[in-house]
C-alpha cells in the first residue's frame, strides 16, 4: 500500500474518520464537505492544511478547535477531552501533579472522545507524554 502524503507539504499522513472531520470543520467548511472521499491528517507543524481527499483540502481556518500539531501557543489544547492546554499541563506537572496519569485513568474509563474531539481523531496521549518530557527536559 502507498503511502498517502498531504499535497501541500508532502509529508506522509494517517487516514482519518470521516465523523471526526465531519466533528471539526466550521460550518463554511463542512458546506464544502464531499463526503465521498477517504480522508487524511496532515500532522506537519509548518503546512497550513490539516485534512485532505483527493479532491479536497481543508486548512486551519477550517477547523473549528486549534490544532496541537500546528498551533504552538500556550493556551492550545493538548488534551481535548478534559481541557489540558500546554500552559496547563506544565504549571501542573511543576505542583508536583501528574496530568498524564489522570487523563489515562479517564482513557481508562472510556470517558474520552478523542475521535471526535481530537483534530487528530486519536488520542492525546503520547501528545501530553511528549509536552511534559520537554517542560521536563527544560527544567
Amino acid at each position: 500500500m502507498a503511502t498517502i502524503v498531504c499535497p501541500a507539504c508532502h509529508e506522509p499522513a494517517r487516514r482519518i474518520a470521516l465523523r471526526t472531520v465531519k466533528a471539526l470543520l466550521t460550518g463554511a467548511a463542512l458546506r464544502r464537505l464531499v463526503p465521498k472521499d477517504e480522508f487524511h491528517f496532515c500532522a506537519s507543524p509548518d503546512c497550513d492544511v490539516v485534512y485532505f481527499a483527493p479532491d479536497q483540502v481543508f486548512r486551519v481556518a477550517d477547523v473549528r478547535e486549534r490544532v496541537f500539531q500546528k498551533d504552538t501557543a500556550s493556551e492550545t489544547p493538548v488534551c481535548y477531552c478534559f481541557d489540558w492546554t500546554r500552559e496547563s499541563l506544565v504549571a501542573a506537572l511543576h505542583r508536583g501533579a501528574r496530568p498524564d496519569e489522570d487523563i489515562q485513568e479517564h482513557v481508562r474509563l472510556r470517558r474520552c472522545a478523542c475521535d471526535l474531539r481530537n483534530p487528530q481523531g486519536a488520542c492525546c496521549l503520547g501528545n501530553v507524554r511528549a509536552v511534559l518530557a520537554d517542560a521536563r527536559q527544560r527544567s
